[in-house]
Formats: C-alpha cells, sequence, structure tokens
C-alpha cells in the first residue's frame, strides 16, 4: 500500500465533499455496474470499471471497456485512480466501501437488478448520480419499444429448456425465466420445479421433449466436462424435433439492455 493510499485510509486525505455538479472521475467495480456506466457516462468521466468489462466472453461492451482502465474491488487500486464517485452493489464489498468512505471519496451503492424492470430503475438510479438524467432515459425507452416489438401478443406455449455449464440451468424466478415468458415460451425449469439457477439433467431434458433449446454454442470451443452438454450424443435423439438457438452466456449475465438480443434471438427461433 502507498503512503498517499495508507494516508488517505485513515481519513488524512479528505476529498472536497461533493457538490452539486456532476462527479468528473467514477469508478464501477462490479460487471452489471460496468456494463450500465460504459452506456452512460460522458466521454472521458468513467476512470475505471472491473477487470470482467474487459473480457469479451462475458462483457458485452469489451471493445468499449478497453479504453478505460481496470480496477478491482481494493481500496488501494479504487483510490489509485482518484475518483470522486465510486458506484458498488448494495451487498457486496462492505470493507472496501467503509475504507472507501474513510479516504473522503462518495460512494453510491445500487441493488442487484434481476429483471428487466429493475434494470430501467438501476438505469434511472446512476444515469442520475451521474448528471445524465436524459441519457438514462432515453436508454430505458429504448429498451421498452424494442420489447414490446418482439412480445408476441398470444400467451406461452412452446417449451423451452437452457442448457448451461455444468448442466446448469434457469428455473423460475430467474433472469432466462422471465426473457422466456416474454419471447413467448415456457421454460421447462420452471415447470420441474426448479427455482432460480439449479441443474437440468440430460434425462429430464430428453423426457420434456422441448420444443427449442437454448444453449451457447460456443462454450465447446474448448471443450471440458463442464460445458460437454453442447455436443452431449443423447440430445441427437431431439434433432428434427426441437429447434436450437446459440445465444451468448454474455447478453444473459446482467439484466439490462443487453437483454434485448436474448429476446430478439428467442423471437427468431420461434418465427
Amino acid at each position: 500500500m502507498t503512503l498517499r493510499v495508507l494516508l488517505a485510509v485513515l481519513g488524512l486525505v479528505i476529498a472536497a465533499p461533493a457538490g452539486a455538479q456532476a462527479p468528473r472521475r467514477v469508478i464501477t467495480v462490479n460487471l452489471c455496474l460496468d456494463q450500465m456506466a460504459l452506456r452512460l457516462a460522458a466521454p472521458g468521466q468513467l476512470v475505471g470499471v472491473s477487470y470482467l468489462a474487459h473480457d469479451p466472453r462475458i462483457s458485452v461492451l469489451a471493445e468499449q471497456a478497453r479504453d478505460v482502465p481496470a480496477v478491482r474491488a481494493r481500496v488501494e487500486s479504487i483510490l489509485d485512480r482518484q475518483p470522486d464517485l465510486v458506484i458498488f452493489d448494495r451487498d457486496a464489498h462492505a470493507a472496501v466501501k467503509r475504507l472507501v468512505r474513510m479516504a473522503g471519496v462518495p460512494i453510491l451503492e445500487v441493488p442487484w437488478a434481476a429483471s428487466l424492470e429493475e434494470s430501467q430503475s438501476l438505469i434511472r438510479a446512476i444515469a442520475r448520480a451521474l448528471g445524465r438524467e436524459a441519457e438514462g432515459e432515453a436508454l430505458v425507452q429504448g429498451m421498452q419499444e424494442r420489447q414490446r416489438a418482439l412480445v408476441p401478443p398470444e400467451p406461452p406455449d412452446p417449451l423451452a429448456a437452457v442448457l448451461q455449464a455444468n448442466r446448469g440451468t434457469a428455473g423460475r424466478g430467474s433472469l432466462y425465466d422471465e426473457l422466456l415468458r416474454l419471447a413467448g415460451y415456457r421454460n421447462l425449469a420452471a415447470e420441474l420445479g426448479i427455482r432460480a439457477y439449479g441443474r437440468l439433467p440430460i434425462e429430464a431434458v430428453l423426457a420434456g421433449r422441448p420444443d427449442l433449446l437454448v444453449l451457447d454454442g460456443g462454450a465447446n470451443r474448448s471443450p471440458a466436462r463442464a460445458t460437454e452438454f453442447v455436443d452431449h450424443q443423447a440430445l441427437a435423439s431431439l434433432a428434427g424435433k426441437a429447434k436450437l438457438v446459440s445465444i451468448p452466456l454474455k447478453y444473459s449475465i446482467c439484466a439490462g439492455p443487453e437483454n434485448i438480443e436474448v429476446l430478439r434471438r428467442l423471437a427468431e427461433a420461434r418465427r
């Protein structure tokens, strides 16, 4: 820990109190908050994002994030960027938050968004903190318009199964469950009583006879036991009976504008 950082942590270096003007040096240390801030911040306003934002496998804005330094959720890494606002997940990094506050740096704690509606509330909260209310409202309106264009008027009917690494799936109450319902599908995992995120055995998939299989087709570029379901021989028995749609995981890790791409691909599969 550098001397400057140590003094800041001890409260001997106190940042100027936040005024009415928008913050000029903002940091986020959570992938989902990174994605929001990258969309909303003014040029040069965002001076740090989590290292995960730079990973194209899980970050939909990895290319844009490369222009912003990566930080870790550690007080030294954060204070080295001299922020005047740090945005945190409300339920994480309690010790780091305490030290950042002691250094006199304002923080914003926001709740985790687990649905499209919650993501829109989060967009508005972050936009307000950044002094970018108009940009936040435009982003929300764009999401809502695209969602209305993709959601079918008829009730869900076809059955879909989401297959993820380690035989994982998205059950009742998950973000993916919401996206499936909006796109006009019933969720096999939810109908089997699986809540949120659980496991879906291959045998249950075969017995359920879904109309659609949803998976990340790029998962087996480097085959491993965690992703072997992608090419599992047992699923070949569903050939000609079930459609298959590949949707990269990065579009559903966080609730937000990227979820519209999930709806778009599901809508195409349904047609």
